[in-house]
């Protein structure tokens, strides 16, 4: 399966599974639950596939990019009866939460439990004569109990021997909702799926690409509201209460008070709040590089001279003060009877990783180093 997609039900350019006809070729069939899965994935809402990004796994039966096995998807009991089938165990993103939906378990689609009032007025209404077909969409319905968050929803019957050709149904547009797939259904005993439409939409779960903000003449900016066009725009309403927005941006500028920046001249995170437009409170905050505080203590030899390096490199003053690092030392005497407090440049000086002890630091003893680095 490494040479296909996990889209391949829409694409249908090589999933092999017999059961399915409807694709993006052309002369292939385009159905409105297609279209209501396009539309529910713009606002977010859809299947999450877990291991889309195990890029180890990407050949054989559990490919993950394997159209037909796994992530939601809806395919036929082939070794038990006609009217039976799996929905493989997946994640779904519906209005904001997110579901566990589906199982390894075969189920009968003619049981009444899958087939909520709210979208089915007339209960469970499936063909019951000769030549009668119908659509079952099934769908993310977690209002039911017991279905492993699975719905159905019934289309109108139809005697296709008349020429008619059932047609999807729609009462499950009354709210949001993600469709796995659309069954057609014929009459036999027992009812037959002859066949299973995949309409997975799938939410890429990473990674996710944010490019950096700059103005015209090519500086570092935050989110503004005016960005001089030409012509002019109406100005944005940035702050918005309620509404916050990740972005990435130089952190050079970011803050006029830190003439050094940590991160400067590369692309980092940030996040704008809702209270103030830029850097300031309740403005914009540098989130990466992340701060982290480590603590070692490290042996004092007699003379000036380095101590063992550090694991991680302690982080210049932001306010681009020559030689001042995030450090602090409490140096202690052999017997532990006498302390100080280190000052850098006067006791110690810092290169990279390495504390060096300088003569007025010199005495045995240990350094209790406390640090802050960005994780390197």
């Amino acid at each position: 399966m490494g040479t296909t997609g996990i889209t391949e039900g829409h694409e249908k350019t090589g999933t092999g599974a017999s059961w399915q006809a409807d694709g993006l070729r052309d002369s292939d069939v385009l159905s409105s639950a297609t279209l209501t899965n396009f539309v529910e994935r713009g606002i977010g809402n859809g299947v999450v596939p877990i291991n889309l990004t195990n890029y180890g796994a990407d050949s054989g039966g559990s490919d993950r990019n394997n159209p037909i096995v796994g992530n939601c998807v809806v395919r036929p009991n082939t070794g038990g009866a006609t009217n039976s089938i799996f929905v493989d165990a997946g994640v779904v993103c519906l209005d904001g939460v997110f579901y566990s939906v589906g199982s390894g378990t075969a189920f009968n689609f003619d049981t009444n439990a899958y087939y909520n009032n709210r979208f089915n007025a007339g209960g469970m209404v499936l063909p019951s004569g000769s030549n009668q077909e119908c659509w079952v969409l099934v769908i993310v319905d977690p209002e039911l109990n017991g279905t492993n968050n699975i719905g159905l929803v019934c289309g109108p019957i139809v005697d296709v021997s008349t020429g008619l050709y059932p047609q999807m149904p729609h009462s499950h547009l009354v709210k949001q909702s993600v469709v796995l797939a659309a069954m057609r259904i014929t009459y036999a005993s027992p009812l037959n799926v002859a066949a299973i439409e995949d309409k997975r939409m799938f939410i890429r779960g990473g990674p996710m690409p944010l490019t950096t903000l700059r103005k015209s003449d090519g500086t570092p900016t935050d989110p503004i509201n005016d960005y001089g066009t030409t012509p002019t725009l109406t100005a944005g309403t940035l702050p918005e209460t309620g509404l916050g927005v990740f972005y990435a941006r130089d952190p050079i500028g970011h803050q006029v008070a830190l003439a050094a920046p940590h991160g400067a001249g590369q692309t980092h995170l940030f996040y704008q709040s809702d209270i103030a437009v830029g850097a300031g409170a309740g403005g914009s905050y540098q989130i990466t590089p992340v701060h982290r505080i480590e603590k070692q203590i490290l042996s004092v030899g007699g003379g000036a001279g380095a101590l063992a390096a550090l694991a991680c490199t302690p982080l210049t003053s932001a306010t681009g003060a020559a030689n001042t690092h995030l450090i602090s030392i409490l140096w202690t005497n052999a017997n532990g009877s006498s302390t100080k407090a280190w000052v850098q440049n006067v006791h110690y000086t810092v290169s990279g990783k390495v504390v060096s002890v300088t003569a007025a630091g010199a005495a045995a003893g240990s350094a209790e180093i406390t640090y802050t680095h960005a994780g390197y």
